[in-house]
């Protein structure tokens, strides 16, 4: 199993202040500290249009990333892919994935905050749809010399992408919530699937529904690959760890919350401001598993027990002293 973590906090939390400059010039020594520590891959994530300058042009960080480092692995976690014409994504991927010798992996994302869509003037009721479609898109322009290809939301025909990438094609994840219908999507499809923080039973449901529907659908085994964001909340005693959950809801996820309207229910509806009993609310709350490091340890083990391929772990001081030992 890979152990993936983050480059750097990219964002200006009105609770958490910093200077922004040095978090992206941060970007750049994450990267290489994430490598010289054994990780297998380091990620930037996209956003656009909110106070707290998130980083909107995840590939142009890596890019920065991939002339300071040797081997770790480059993620998007996720772009964006609705936001692009696919052919403009895969030129980008491919640039990168030239500039880090094959180091590029893409996580692409739906998206679901309606001011980036609105702003950027593309459809968000059909983002599920475009990013099937664009990745389908993106293997073709990085695996053939000259392809075709006729969707109903994007058509080309005898299109030849150069240079051509290392990669063919280039690593790709379908980041898809933790829905069932995310997991049905991406199974049908045939994509690897990169689930988001949710509680572990909850992970677990998806991944064997996600498998059921790509098995069904005459996907192999090894196209069916899983990777998984987690959320550890870890210290020496129980209650200081919940105490760490409590900071960092409180901290910097209601920001996000508020701001983004991370949490979606079930028919699709931004909540920016639930209340914190509201079972959404609370099942993200408890997606951030308390525990103590001989805990930790047993948790990571469940997701290799379900086949997992990755797990995005953002606690990275702690992973290195008490997770990774246990299974490099």
């Amino acid at each position: 199993m890979e152990f993936w973590t983050s480059g750097a906090s990219l964002t200006k939390n009105r609770k958490l202040p910093q200077h922004l400059e040095p978090a992206y010039a941060g970007v750049v020594e994450a990267a290489k500290t994430a490598e010289d520590l054994g990780f297998d891959g380091v990620l930037s994530a996209e956003h656009h249009f909110m106070y707290d300058a998130f980083m909107p042009q995840p590939l142009q960080a890596l890019a920065a990333a991939a002339a300071a480092t040797d081997s770790i692995r480059l993620l998007t976690g996720a772009m964006l892919l609705p936001l692009y014409d696919p052919l403009e994504a895969a030129e980008q991927a491919i640039t990168i994935d030239i500039l880090s010798e094959g180091r590029v992996t893409v996580g692409l994302g739906m998206g679901y905050r309606p001011l980036e869509f609105n702003t950027f003037g593309t459809a968000k009721r059909t983002r599920g749809a475009r990013l099937v479609e664009g990745m389908e898109v993106l293997r073709l322009a990085t695996s053939q010399e000259t392809f075709s290809y006729s969707g109903k939301h994007y058509q080309y025909e005898n299109v030849s992408l150069l240079p051509r990438p290392v990669q063919q094609p280039i690593d790709m994840y379908f980041c898809g919530g933790a829905t069932p219908f995310g997991a049905r999507r991406s199974g049908q499809a045939g994509l690897p699937y990169w689930l988001a923080n949710a509680p572990t039973d909850h992970t677990e449901a998806m991944i064997k529904e996600y498998r059921r529907i790509g098995t069904e659908a005459g996907h192999s085994e090894e196209q069916l690959k899983v990777a998984v964001f987690k959320d550890l909340c870890i210290a020496d005693t129980l209650p200081a760890a919940l105490e760490l959950r409590d900071f960092l809801m409180n901290n910097f996820y209601e920001e996000h919350i508020l701001g983004y309207g991370y949490l979606v229910d079930e028919d699709g509806k931004n909540l920016y401001n639930p209340p914190k009993d509201h079972p959404i609310y609370q099942r993200f709350y408890n997606s951030m598993v308390c525990v103590t490091p001989e805990m930790a340890v047993e948790e990571v083990k469940r997701y290799e027990e379900m086949g997992v391929h990755a797990i995005y772990l953002g606690n990275r001081d702690q992973v290195v002293e008490y997770i990774m030992p246990e299974f490099k």
